[in-house]
């Protein structure tokens, strides 16, 4: 309303705007009573200095090679991330780190008094026939159900809720399920594929601290860069070619991903300005002609509303003539209401399209 009420062409529809919204009732921002996760992660012991080593290690099926030679050195208390292009081979690279699929070529080697606890974002870890009790209890059995159900109402599981069947939950619960159990398990190193996938935003965050304040060994894959550049401390970039270590977060990765296509090849570079440049004539092209296409859906909005305004003052020129003919009155009204209607979807069209050439 402010915006448009100094400009000539839309003053009366701000106008109109502004007394309907001082006729609305303001409501209270709504309080949520949405309770958080308590996720901590203790480890029972502690690990030896040297944590994982994987060595000159190919990942990939039979005759299927996704990435290598990959080259891990992770030390006690560091928290590395593990990013690359989709396809190739990061969550195969986890699964081989824990033994689930074999190298093709090279080996992983825990360190010294190392317990690895596993989070697996496809969620087969699970048993879908048990109850979410029964499926933190199976695992636990020297302790009390009371003890169990602590647990799992810190991670939001409570009442009746931990009667239901895994095969019932959510991805988020089951997700919640998954981090519960790695809690039960007290590991000193995690090992995370996707963590953050199926949570929201809040249990993300409640993740995020937990891990962060984690005084074990971390190595993880995830795509939510947010969440990357929080918990690492490391990244380690895999290609087909192989791996490549950044000491540092996720900034400090794009950072030197940025100075290292600074210094590519000059004619790669000429090149590269060139297609940029095309690009970028091409870019605006396309926005020139954007703008030409908002232009006159303006200007036929503005139209459209001047014919409107005749039209209902029109109308209301005809009630004045004809104030003892009720029926008469009641047809003009109800033309009157359908005009007003589609006289507001006009404005409202014309708003929009004035942001959007702002924006342009």
């Amino acid at each position: 309303v402010a915006k448009n009420l100094v400009r000539a062409s839309t003053t009366k529809m701000a106008q109109s705007r502004r007394k309907k919204l001082e006729k609305m009732d303001r409501l209270d921002a709504p309080t949520s009573d949405d309770k958080s996760a308590h996720v901590t992660f203790t480890p029972e012991k502690t690990s030896g200095n040297v944590v994982l080593t994987v060595s000159e290690a190919t990942v990939g099926y039979s005759d299927n090679r996704l990435s290598g030679p990959i080259n891990i050195d992770e030390r006690k208390g560091e928290s590395l991330a593990i990013v690359g292009p989709n396809g190739v081979g990061k969550t195969t690279l986890i699964k081989s780190i824990v033994g689930q699929i074999p190298f093709l070529a090279g080996q992983a080697k825990l360190g010294a008094n190392v317990t690895l606890g596993y989070y697996d974002q496809e969620q087969g870890r699970l048993t879908t026939s048990n109850t979410v009790l029964d499926e933190l209890w199976n695992e636990h059995r020297l302790l009390n159900e009371v003890e169990i159900r602590n647990m799992l109402g810190a991670f939001l599981f409570s009442g009746d809720d931990v009667k239901k069947t895994v095969g019932m939950l959510s991805g988020g619960e089951k997700a919640r399920l998954l981090l519960a159990k790695l809690a039960m398990n007290h590991d000193n190193f995690l090992v995370l594929d996707e963590p953050t996938n199926h949570l929201d935003i809040d249990s993300r965050e409640v993740l995020e601290n937990a891990l962060i304040d984690f005084p074990g060994t971390i190595l993880f894959v995830s795509h939510d860069r947010y969440f990357i550049n929080r918990v690492a401390t490391k990244v380690l970039e895999i290609a087909p070619e192989g791996s490549t270590e950044f000491l540092g977060d996720y900034d400090y990765y794009v950072e030197k991903k940025e100075e290292q296509l600074a210094q590519s090849d000059e004619s790669d570079n000429g090149g590269l300005v060139e297609s940029l440049a095309q690009q970028d004539f091409t870019a605006q092209k396309e926005v020139q002609k954007n703008r030409r296409k908002v232009e006159r859906e303006i200007t036929s909005c503005e139209e459209k509303l001047a014919e409107l305004e005749i039209k209902i003052e029109t109308l209301m020129l005809q009630m004045q003539e004809n104030t003892s003919d009720f029926v008469k009155l009641g047809e003009l009204q109800a033309e009157i209401d359908l005009l007003n209607d589609e006289k507001d979807e006009t404005e409202m069209t014309l708003l929009e399209a004035m942001e959007e050439l702002e924006s342009l």
